[in-house]
């Protein structure tokens, strides 16, 4: 396995906006970008845990860190995380990738992954078209507006509450989306399971021809279950789905 550490992703940018790259020793492998959870305040992307067995299955992965509040506003940590897409989409052919890359993230970075493969404005901005994006995977996300960015407007963050803050805003008729796994848990935050299941149900009655895919894991709210032989089920869905796709 090969490893290039701390690579910032913008000009003249900050220690938030860095990433790492987990990358196997050969050419011609799909890439997965993963940001990290933590409610938009909180966490790293130090998540070798998930890089390795990737990397051992075939695969590149990329390690996002993005702006938090409290420093960040909305919408700084989205902006950072399709910089990095851009960034990796640029570049990874330096490093021997294919050019197949999946847009992944847990919780908070769950939401970014989210936000990115409905609100194609973003995307756009730094120069990519979704169809350069292979899908994406999203790993326990509030599909309605995230509590941190509700707290920031204002709100009570225990509200539900669905504007141009929330990926579900964006479903409508004729949107084309790229492949899309949507993760939740049996014991996910209070909302969570429901709100991932009404996307997907939406989705697939505003959207019938959308490839979109859901499923619940075991355990807690990204609590990294695994199955008897230690292989974490959240990689093991991630491959099925990156295979599938391809």
């Amino acid at each position: 396995m090969r490893t290039y550490m701390d690579i910032p992703y913008v000009e003249n940018g900050t220690q938030m906006q860095l990433l790492d790259m987990y990358l196997p020793d050969g050419d011609d492998f799909a890439t997965v970008i993963w940001f990290h959870g933590g409610g938009l305040e909180a966490g790293n992307r130090k998540r070798d845990y998930y890089a390795i067995p990737m990397v051992e299955r075939g695969y590149g992965f990329v390690s996002v860190e993005y702006r938090m509040y409290p420093n960040a506003k909305y919408p700084d940590f989205i902006e950072d995380a399709a910089a990095s897409v851009a960034y990796v989409i640029k570049h990874i052919a330096e490093y021997g990738g294919n050019g197949r890359v999946y847009i992944s993230g847990t919780s908070a970075g769950a939401y970014l992954t989210m936000m990115l493969c409905m609100d194609h404005r973003y995307l756009e901005a730094v120069g990519v078209k979704q169809e350069q994006i292979s899908g994406y995977i999203s790993d326990s996300a509030q599909q309605f507006n995230h509590f941190n960015v509700m707290r920031e407007l204002g709100f009570d963050p225990r509200l539900e509450r669905i504007d141009e803050h929330a990926p579900i805003y964006f479903v409508r008729e004729g949107l084309e989306i790229r492949p899309l796994l949507l993760l939740y848990y049996e014991n996910d935050i209070k909302c969570r399971p429901e709100e991932t299941r009404l996307m997907y149900a939406t989705m697939k009655n505003i959207m019938p021809d959308a490839y979109v895919d859901i499923a619940e894991l075991p355990g807690n709210h990204c609590g990294k279950p695994t199955y008897e032989d230690g292989t974490l089920i959240l990689i093991d869905k991630m491959y099925k789905f990156i295979k599938d796709c391809e």
